[in-house]
């Protein structure tokens, strides 16, 4: 059993909970990551390595915000999903049948084009970081792409976000000069991109317009790093 199964029914009302502050859905974040993670694979460093239809993993999906997404975004597209939490899975599984649901224990033989790691590292100790980005590597495509997604450590609003959220009391978060070193050093990936991002929220979301601008400033609540094998 996963500690992040007592969390699975009443996660999405956990994170409004933590979210209140910003007056930002979860919903409304979950596509968010999607839209910059199409823009990237699209416009951004990565877009050499996007097929027409690429084959996504959402590893550490929980119960599934980004999915209905990644399914919308990316038509077409096979679309798979693995997590620690079963129960979270079962959720996936009632609520998206479309969606394949895979070990989260990755087999070597199964190959993607694209594995996001959205807001997921901060959750796996430090000592478990390397090993399991490893089998992502190995996991990827020759052209494949692993996009991590986290918070920002230098934002203060972010921490106090992380603080105050019940599924986050064992979180260690990473800043991003740290996951380069972790990705490049420890694990034999190539940074292909990075930059902030989530700089606005839900009511100013017309404003996002301006994160391609703004992605060197580390004001943002969240950071991308775009990875290649």
């Amino acid at each position: 059993m996963s500690e992040f199964d007592k969390f699975a029914e009443n996660y999405n009302e956990s994170l409004r909970n933590s979210l209140a502050l910003t007056r930002t859905s979860d919903k409304y974040q979950a596509e968010y990551k999607v839209r910059l993670l199409k823009n990237l694979l699209v416009r951004g460093a990565a877009k050499s390595r996007a097929t027409t239809h690429p084959t996504i993993l959402d590893f550490g999906c929980g119960v599934g915000l980004s999915l209905p997404y990644l399914l919308e975004q990316f038509p077409g597209s096979k679309i798979f999903a693995t997590d620690v939490s079963e129960v979270s899975l079962e959720i996936v599984r009632a609520e998206l049948p479309q969606v394949t649901i895979i070990n989260s224990a990755l087999n070597a033989a199964e190959k993607f084009d694209v594995i996001l790691m959205s807001t997921v590292l901060h959750h796996i100790t430090s000592s478990a970081r390397v090993e399991i980005l490893e089998n992502l590597r190995a996991n990827l495509k020759p052209d494949g792409c692993l996009v991590v997604i986290e918070h920002n450590t230098y934002n203060p609003l972010t921490r106090r976000i992380v603080s105050n959220c019940p599924m986050d009391v064992d979180a260690e978060l990473i800043s991003m000069r740290d996951i380069k070193k972790l990705l490049s050093r420890d694990c034999g990936f190539k940074i292909r991109e990075t930059g902030y991002c989530s700089f606005f929220p839900e009511p100013l979301k017309a404003l996002t317009k301006l994160d391609p601008i703004l992605k060197k400033i580390p004001l943002g609540g969240q950071y991308f790093v775009v990875a290649t094998p």
